[in-house]
């Protein structure tokens, strides 16, 4: 018993000084991304989970971290359902998929929409079970295959997939 009041003891000094790893998120500042879209211009990739909420960087990884930094709350990958790499930045799909940040469930698809549409994009992909996902690319990977993305493309007031 006094083991364990000292245990209790001690955990309660180091969370009380900050020196333990947890820490609490205000679940009003979290932004979950559901859709994240993925872009290139020039040198520059940008990250974009909708809602205007966008950021950008010389690879994924720094624009990712860049959008973590520069958002007013907590941005959430853990929720993204689905990951849209632009035809643009097509050269970076490795580094997607490869990514920690986004579960392995999520599906990833390549497109060739000037303008993609997250919101559009979430409605067309609920629930469709024929889509790669990012752990099954990353599986790929690592058996040395190639990858091949299928191709989300828009049709007239939607999307629809285009196997390659």
């Amino acid at each position: 018993m006094k083991k364990l009041f000292w245990i209790l003891a001690v955990l309660a000094l180091l969370v009380s000084l900050g020196l333990l790893p947890f820490s609490a998120t205000d679940v009003a500042e979290l932004l979950p991304a559901q859709t994240v879209i993925i872009t290139r211009s020039g040198d520059r990739y940008t990250v974009d989970i909708g809602a205007g909420v966008r950021a950008v960087g010389k690879t994924v990884k720094a624009a990712l971290e860049a959008l973590k930094q520069e958002v007013s709350g907590t941005v959430f990958f853990g929720t993204a359902e689905q990951v849209i790499v632009h035809e643009s930045a097509a050269d970076a799909v490795e580094q997607v998929v490869t990514e920690p940040a986004f579960r392995p469930a999520a599906a990833v698809l390549l497109t060739d929409d000037d303008r993609p549409d997250a919101e559009a994009i979430t409605d067309y992909l609920s629930g469709r079970p024929d889509t790669l996902s990012i752990g099954e690319a990353r599986g790929l990977l690592l058996q040395g295959q190639a990858l091949s993305l299928p191709l989300l493309t828009p049709t007239d007031g939607g999307y629809r997939i285009v196997e390659s």
